[in-house]
C-alpha cells in the first residue's frame, strides 16, 4: 500500500505500534472480567453462607429469599451475538436441584403423611446444597451437609406454635370453624361477694347491743 511504503516502517515497528494501542484495551477488559467473575463469586458465596446456617429453619426470612435468588445467581451468561444462554455443568447441576425442591415444595397434598413428604424435602434440599457446595469448590459430603446442623429443640417447639396459632386463625377468619367460648359466671349474679354486699329488700340494720339506754 502507497501509505504504509511512505510510513517506511518494519515488521517489528507496526507490532510495537499495534501493541501499545491494544494493549491498554485488552487489559482494561481483563480486568473487567477478573472484576465481574469476583463479584459473580462473591454473592454466589453469600448465598450459601444464607442457606447454610438457616437450613434447619426453612421458615426463615433470609432462607427463603436466597432460595429465590438462585436463578439469577446460577443463571449462567449470555452469548451476545447469538442470544443464547451458556450454562456449566454445575450451575445446570445448581439450578436443575433447585427446580426440583422448588415443585417438591408444592406437592404436599399428594402425600399421605407429612413426614413422608418432609423426608423427601430433606432429601431434595441436601442435593441442592451439595450442588451449590459442588460449584464454589467447597469440600462436602452430603451426609455432612445434612447432619452437621445444630438447632436447639425450642426452635422448632416456637414454630411449630406459630404455625398451629395462625392456621387457626386463618380456618376462623374463613369461617371453617367457630371460636369456642365458655361462660363461667354473669356479672352480680351467683356471686357471693356481690350478694354480700347488696341489702336484701325490707331487711332492717341491727342496732349494736352495747348501746347504752337513756335512764
Amino acid at each position: 500500500m502507497p501509505l504504509i511504503n511512505e510510513l517506511n516502517m518494519d515488521t517489528k515497528d507496526w507490532i510495537m505500534t499495534i501493541s501499545v494501542i491494544v494493549g491498554p484495551i485488552l487489559a482494561v477488559q481483563a480486568q473487567k472480567f477478573l472484576e465481574n467473575f469476583s463479584e459473580k463469586r462473591e454473592r454466589r458465596v453469600r448465598l450459601f453462607k444464607t442457606l447454610m446456617p438457616t437450613r434447619a429453619e426453612r421458615l426463615n426470612r433470609d432462607h427463603v429469599q436466597a432460595l429465590n435468588m438462585i436463578d439469577i445467581e446460577f443463571y449462567g451468561r449470555m452469548i451476545p451475538l447469538i442470544r443464547t444462554r451458556y450454562q456449566t455443568q454445575k450451575e445446570q447441576a445448581v439450578t436443575h436441584c433447585w427446580k426440583n425442591y422448588n415443585n417438591h415444595l408444592g406437592q404436599r397434598n399428594t402425600y399421605e403423611s407429612g413426614e413422608a413428604w418432609l423426608k423427601k424435602c430433606d432429601e431434595l434440599f441436601t442435593d441442592l446444597l451439595y450442588a451449590m457446595a459442588q460449584s464454589l469448590n467447597y469440600d462436602y459430603d452430603k451426609v455432612q451437609l445434612q447432619r452437621d446442623c445444630y438447632r436447639p429443640e425450642a426452635h422448632g417447639t416456637i414454630e411449630n406454635i406459630q404455625l398451629n396459632l395462625l392456621t387457626g386463625l386463618e380456618s376462623i377468619v374463613k369461617g371453617d370453624r367457630s371460636l369456642p367460648m365458655a361462660v363461667t359466671s354473669f356479672p352480680g349474679v351467683n356471686n357471693p361477694d356481690s350478694e354480700s354486699s347488696l341489702e336484701t329488700p325490707g331487711s332492717e340494720s341491727k342496732q349494736p347491743s352495747n348501746i347504752a339506754k337513756p335512764d
